[in-house]
């Protein structure tokens, strides 16, 4: 029984809907560092601009985390609620969703072939995109800030980070758990040499139920559902470190983007919507967000943005505090030699959609 119980957990968290509040190997726990060939970015040029649907619109291909065809979070609150859609007709275009179950390097593979126009994914495997050649753009945030979380044994005497001395940590290199790991141990003053880094994902969950591990870092809501689950407790989260947290995106093809930027405008109106709808239904919006994010349930996103449920972080718009955190991902990919070029965030990122949207709502 227990083996099936530690399977099943395996399941929950890589088998469907992924995003920062969620199961995060469609997040940004994998990452895809190959060269991108010159037909490659040649294909990531074209667009599903020329083709209408049966109905005169023109379909905006978005790729989206997990195997389901549904976004996550903001933009999945967009798309439950018809936001998205509603907003894109307008334009004159409808929403076709595609799910990728891996994920990051899934959707750079799509974008890279001319697959999909634009996706809702991590921070991490976008800038790898575009380190490798793809030619996209970030034009809106879905989520600045991804909360991530250390999770312990039950009768662990670990209490907070500055314990992790000496014992075995759950991290998988090269992610953006990675990244807020080696935060997390500079700021409490420890060395990576100090304590033993077990370089799992998908195992995590059995690693711990088999009390082969003292901690493992992962993101918040998997922290909270393993927690739920009898499996660990909770000690820290990125709560008072905003600094750490990463960051899901909406990215596009940049020749779609020239060609569409009404479809890109269309997509903002519709992410302003579920943010407003989350700040005045802060309850309902986590049950539509578990609603789309099967296996898990409303309690463990209540817990997940207890801490702000101004929802000011489903915002789409993109500040000088999002920019340094995306400078900061950048150091930290080139540091760890997972990009093989540098990434000019400045002319990554174009905010001038989401600003031209404000300018015409007033």
């Amino acid at each position: 029984m227990k083996k099936i119980m530690v399977l099943c957990l395996i399941a929950g968290l890589t088998v469907g809907t992924a995003a920062c509040g969620k199961r995060d190997t469609g997040n940004q726990s994998e990452t895809n560092t190959a060269p991108v060939s010159e037909t490659d970015t040649a294909a990531a040029g074209e667009t599903s601009t020329g083709a209408e649907d049966e109905t005169g619109l023109k379909p905006v291909r978005i790729g989206a985390v997990g195997q389901s065809n549904v976004l996550t979070e903001a933009a999945g609150i967009a798309q439950e609620n018809g936001y998205l859609e509603e907003e894109l007709e307008k334009e004159g275009y409808t929403a076709e969703i595609v799910g990728f179950a891996q994920a990051g390097p899934a959707i750079n593979e799509a974008f890279s072939a001319g697959e999909i126009d634009m996706a809702v994914y991590g921070d991490m495997p976008a800038t790898i995109a575009k380190a490798s050649g793809v030619d996209t753009t970030i034009f809106a945030a879905e989520n600045t800030e991804c909360q991530m979380g250390i999770l312990v044994q039950n009768d662990s005497d670990i209490t907070s980070a500055d314990d992790l001395k000496g014992h075995k940590v759950i991290v998988a290199r090269g992610t953006i758990y990675h990244q807020y790991f080696k935060s997390l141990i500079a700021d409490a003053g420890i060395g990576e040499d100090e304590l033993e880094q077990i370089n799992t994902f998908s195992d995590a969950a059995s690693v711990m139920a088999g009390k082969e591990a003292d901690a493992l870092i992962t993101s918040a809501s998997i922290a909270y559902y393993l927690e739920k689950k009898g499996i660990g407790k909770v000690i820290e989260t990125t709560v008072d470190h905003p600094q750490w947290t990463s960051q899901f995106l909406a990215v596009s093809n940049t020749t779609f983007l020239k060609e569409n930027p009404n479809a890109a405008k269309a997509f903002i109106r519709a992410l302003l919507r579920a943010q407003a709808f989350a700040q005045e239904n802060p309850q309902e919006a986590c049950e539509v967000i578990a609603k789309i994010t099967e296996g898990y349930t409303a309690d463990i996103y209540e817990k997940t943005y207890a801490y702000d449920t101004s929802f000011r972080y489903f915002s789409p718009e993109i500040n000088e505090e999002n920019m340094e955190k995306l400078r900061v991902l950048e150091e930290f990919l080139e540091n760890e030699s997972l990009i093989a070029s540098p990434v000019d965030m400045d002319s990554f990122v174009d905010t001038s959609y989401y600003e031209e949207v404000i300018k015409e709502q007033g």
